[in-house]
């Protein structure tokens, strides 16, 4: 695969801008009214949009929900509407199926907590999600100056190498996940 350097920069750029403030919302942020399915599903299209970089991007559609619900992946609504606690298993849900299987988010956020228990593993993961972000921020940049710097000649810093790079890295980060996830001895 041959990568324009030009492009790559206006990539990166363009990736770091985004992702330099973006968070998912906090609890507080979180409507306390219920709300019915097209209103949920207008709020996590919305607060999701910036995770979709890509041609592909993350749509989520009142099938989708339902499917979460018919698995038993988040609770059920009551009375057709749902709650802050129904978005913030959505919004992590929708956040980790991106690289995770759904029986290891359900792990990482089981079905059965409590109220207290969502709030609070619900605020650990978007206090870390925006820590995650500023390192990987940090890392990709790190990798990829070297690589937007470089003369042309120079071998080891092809843009090529930057996608082999967060390639493997996505792939090393997924299996650590689900390794610890597993309780497996790494």
């Amino acid at each position: 695969m041959i990568i324009d350097k030009k492009q790559l920069t206006e990539a990166i750029k363009k990736w770091e801008s985004l992702f330099e403030h973006y968070s998912l919302p906090a609890w507080d942020s979180l409507p306390e009214v219920d709300l019915y399915m097209d209103q949920v599903i207008s709020i996590l299209n919305k607060k999701l949009e910036p995770m979709s970089l890509s041609s592909e991007k993350i749509t989520v559609t009142p099938t989708m929900v339902n499917n979460y619900v018919k698995l038993k992946i988040i609770p059920a609504p009551v009375k057709k509407k749902y709650s802050r606690i129904h978005l913030a298993y959505l919004l992590v849900v929708c956040t980790l199926k991106q690289t995770l299987s759904i029986s290891t988010i359900q792990k990482i956020f089981p079905l059965d907590l409590t109220e207290e228990e969502v709030f609070a593993t619900y605020s650990s993961f978007v206090k870390n999600q925006l820590k995650a972000s500023g390192y990987v921020r940090e890392q990709i940049m790190e990798v990829a100056n070297p690589i937007i710097n470089a003369d042309d000649s120079d071998d080891p810093y092809h843009p090529e190498n930057f996608l082999m790079q967060l390639s493997i890295s996505a792939n090393i980060f997924k299996a650590l996940t689900e390794k610890i996830t597993d309780f497996e001895k790494i």
